[in-house]
């Protein structure tokens, strides 16, 4: 059995497509580097990990042939690897927070999170805004860790509530389809994902944060 996957795509207007192919394995891996025999690895490795053909990949998956169009319309020098790493929500809640006195950290430093909500750096950007409502009311130095207090303390409920979101998104996203196997709670984790969804936007993009 291999690692479970997933593939991603989004219409990048202008008749562009983005997509991301997401295999579980162990951090630090490297591809093989480019040569005369293999001019294409990490292409050739994409498109044996998602086949779209019978018998399919090594789980025995088939993948829908648009999977297999992406990959093939990709010159490899566009192709990047990257490590995607997510923290447990509830670490900066039971530990000491973001801040130490007059130093704060934001971003994926505070709330590394998976892009299948695409709030990554938007989070960082609502984190750099707060950090300046909140550091504009400084009169002193003095007055730093108290506003770096009050940064977290406004910003921790919202980025806890979009890392588990995340997160349970990747994991339903590896496990869609067996799910959905399973009678009963198939459809009704289908529907409460459809009927959810309005609300879960209108979180996401509130202005109030």
């Amino acid at each position: 059995m291999r690692p479970a996957r997933y593939f991603v795509s989004t219409d990048g207007g202008g008749e562009r497509q983005q997509w991301f192919a997401l295999i579980r394995e162990p951090a630090g891996g490297v591809d093989e580097e480019a040569s005369e025999g293999n001019p294409e690895p990490k292409l050739k490795r994409l498109l044996s990990e998602f086949n779209c053909n019978e018998p399919g990949d090594a789980n025995g998956d088939v993948w829908d042939e648009f999977a297999t169009e992406l990959l093939a319309a990709t010159p490899e020098s566009q192709i990047k690897r990257r490590d995607l790493y997510d923290g447990s929500p509830l670490v900066p809640v039971l530990t000491k927070g973001w801040t130490d006195g007059p130093v704060a950290i934001c971003g994926d430093a505070a709330h590394p999170m998976m892009p299948n909500l695409g709030q990554g750096g938007c989070q960082a950007t609502e984190d750099g805004y707060r950090l300046a409502q909140e550091l504009g009311k400084v009169k002193h130095t003095d007055e730093v860790p108290a506003a770096l207090g009050r940064y977290y303390a406004k910003r921790i409920g919202r980025t806890t509530l979009i890392q588990i979101a995340a997160q349970l998104g990747s994991d339903l996203l590896v496990d869609f389809d067996k799910m959905m196997t399973i009678p009963l709670v198939g459809p009704f984790f289908l529907y409460m994902t459809q009927f959810s969804m309005p609300f879960i936007l209108r979180f996401l993009y509130t202005p109030e944060f």
